[in-house]
């Protein structure tokens, strides 16, 4: 959709009222989460300044905090306000995609998290819990963090995994660094994961790392 970076005869909640929310520019949608300006900076403005530094909604979500705090208008409290508004946009897609149909190999995996990773700073580990027909039941994001932190425990990845009477399931963590190059870590992790499985009847398929446009499947690379 065109964005519109003047004010409309409208305001954006009559726009919303009248057409839908799919009828919004990206302008009207950010007025909207934003609610107010300053006495010096008409919420118009605000958010025509957010559009003309990132050019598009797709670089402004990959902004901290501390660079919304930067705009006029913007104070911490909006600044997260936002950054939740495109998280619960992110993950509303990310449950759509993952649920049409079974997954069939790692790849189809390893490609859908390469583009939910994508620009992800810190490592994130995630686990896809499958049906017995390798159906998705859930994606659920268990540790951030390291591998090689203690928090990092196959009893948290079963906990849910019984939970969801999950048959199958598939971890998926990202490497910040870009590369997908295993550590020893990730590989003693991953053995511990399958062992475990193995006792408790769930059987963990792979362990995918994630890196910069590339992914890398342990269980491809013979080493689970």
């Amino acid at each position: 959709m065109e964005q519109i970076l003047q004010p409309m005869k409208d305001l954006p909640r009559e726009v919303a009222f009248k057409y839908g929310i799919g009828a919004a520019s990206d302008q009207e949608l950010l007025q909207i989460i934003l609610r107010t300006g300053t006495a010096t900076q008409p919420l118009a403005e605000v958010a025509a300044s957010l559009l003309r530094e990132y050019e598009n909604l797709a670089f402004l979500s990959l902004a901290s905090i501390d660079e919304l705090r930067t705009f006029a208008g913007i104070g911490s409290i909006k600044a997260v306000e936002m950054q939740a508004a495109f998280e619960l946009g992110k993950r509303a897609q990310q449950q759509s995609q993952l649920r049409q149909g079974a997954i069939v190999s790692s790849s189809m995996i390893g490609l859908r998290m390469q583009e939910q990773l994508q620009g992800c700073h810190q490592e994130k580990l995630i686990v896809i819990y499958l049906d017995t027909k390798n159906q998705i039941i859930q994606q659920k994001t268990i540790f951030v963090g390291g591998l090689n932190s203690s928090v990092a425990h196959p009893r948290e990845i079963f906990h849910y995994a019984v939970l969801l009477a999950a048959a199958r399931l598939i971890v998926v963590h990202n490497h910040p660094s870009g590369k997908t190059t295993p550590s020893q870590n990730d590989i003693q992790f991953s053995k511990r994961l399958v062992k475990c499985g193995e006792v408790m009847g769930i059987e963990c398929l792979d362990h995918l790392i994630i890196g910069a446009g590339q992914y890398l499947s342990l269980r491809e690379e013979d080493l689970i």
